[in-house]
């Protein structure tokens, strides 16, 4: 058997002892998704602040302009 087929075949086999028993197999490459991402890849979180959420506590909505 040549020497990088024993290196492939020994990190499978390590994968697959890292993964017991877990049902799916090992993914032994990279990620296949070929959609893109569904939102922007630079969205950041809002900023709420400290009157907006004693706002919303009160009942009074969302106060943003």
């Amino acid at each position: 058997m040549p020497q990088d087929r024993k290196t492939k075949e020994e990190k499978v086999d390590k994968s697959v002892d890292m993964t017991f028993p877990a049902s799916d197999p090992p993914a032994s490459g990279r990620s296949t998704g070929t959609e893109p991402p569904k939102g922007p890849a630079d969205r950041k979180a809002p900023v709420v602040t400290k009157e907006e959420i004693e706002q919303a506590q009160r009942g009074h909505g969302h106060g943003r302009k």
